[in-house]
């Protein structure tokens, strides 16, 4: 199955960046939770899934650990949900096998994080390194995912994508994991004339991507809790601000514990307790402390998000 940008396009509303599930020690990989996982976002109107990317432990796992996570997810998905597929690494040569490999499976998409080791002399250096990928994704569309907040080099984003536009002929998009609404604005502004789809990924700055004019996200809330998110979308979309900004304030909610307490970690607990069995994440990162967790729902309970309201907090 081929896909094209104007087909990445056209999806829309918040895609769950998925978790990798892993064994109780966080050691091996546990390939079967993958269709319970799917089923999980499909019941609750995920558009699409974006596998192996940081909240996926994408560099924690070895090239052949990403090449089976990837190959179960789209066997589950058996053509129905689209499947982006984060092939990033600092090491080029395993970023262009992954992207090789995602692209003889059919995703949707390829994508891949700015190296955070080595740095790039200039903003040409870096979207090289980028179309390297790119181009062993054939006609695969391309995502460049943009996220200072993990380190390495990088450049004002709206010139990252102007530079991808005249060096990578599969680029579709960006994945922009940042707060920097500035450079959102710049990004958007292209993407909105050159047919690009741009994937915000601030969970808690939502609202404020879509009056710039966003019309997709990417995030690791909309796995386990995508009401609030839809919420917002929704709202929006309809010109009620008001609800709109009420929605976005339940999505900030949940999403400082998760900062306060680490944010792959606690958002494993919390899709475990919606009934996907993800496991601990791999070390150095730990599970987090049933102590921890308990505090965590008691925060977000009143949030009322199915599976994790503060009644529920025993089972």
């Amino acid at each position: 199955m081929s896909s094209t940008r104007q087909d990445i396009g056209m999806i829309r509303g918040p895609v769950p960046a998925v978790h990798t599930p892993l064994d109780a020690a966080g050691e091996s990989l546990r390939l079967e939770v993958i269709p319970v996982y799917l089923d999980h976002l499909r019941r609750r109107g995920a558009p699409a899934a974006y596998v192996c990317g940081s909240t996926g432990e994408s560099l924690s796992l070895s090239i052949a650990e990403r090449c089976r996570v990837l190959e179960a997810w789209i066997e589950a998905a058996g053509g129905d949900l689209p499947i982006i597929a984060h092939v990033g690494s600092n090491a080029l040569p395993d970023a262009v096998e992954l992207a090789r490999h995602a692209s003889e499976l059919g995703v949707a998409a390829i994508s891949a994080m700015n190296p955070t080791f080595g740095r790039a002399g200039s903003v040409e250096d870096l979207v090289d390194f980028h179309a390297r990928i790119a181009e062993a994704g054939g006609a695969t569309p391309y995502l460049i995912y943009e996220i200072p907040a993990l380190g390495g080099v990088s450049f004002p984003a709206g010139r990252i994508v102007e530079t991808a536009l005249k060096r990578v002929p599969t680029f579709a998009g960006m994945k922009f994991t940042s707060g920097d609404l500035l450079q959102l604005q710049l990004v958007l502004d292209v993407a909105a004339s050159e047919g690009l789809s741009i994937f915000f990924g601030s969970d808690e700055h939502l609202l404020a991507g879509l009056a710039l004019g966003g019309r997709a996200a990417i995030g690791s809330t909309y796995g386990y809790a995508p009401e609030p998110a839809q919420s917002v979308f929704a709202a929006f979309a309809r010109g009620d601000l008001e609800a709109a900004r009420e929605a976005q304030r339940r999505v900030a909610r949940l999403v400082v514990p998760l900062l306060r307490h680490g944010v792959l970690r606690t958002g494993k607990a919390l899709l475990d307790r919606v009934g996907v069995p993800v496991g601990p994440p791999r070390s150095p990162e730990s599970r987090l402390e049933p102590d921890a967790l308990l505090e965590v729902l008691d925060e977000i309970g009143p949030l009322a998000i199915e599976g994790l309201r503060d009644e529920d907090s025993d089972r």
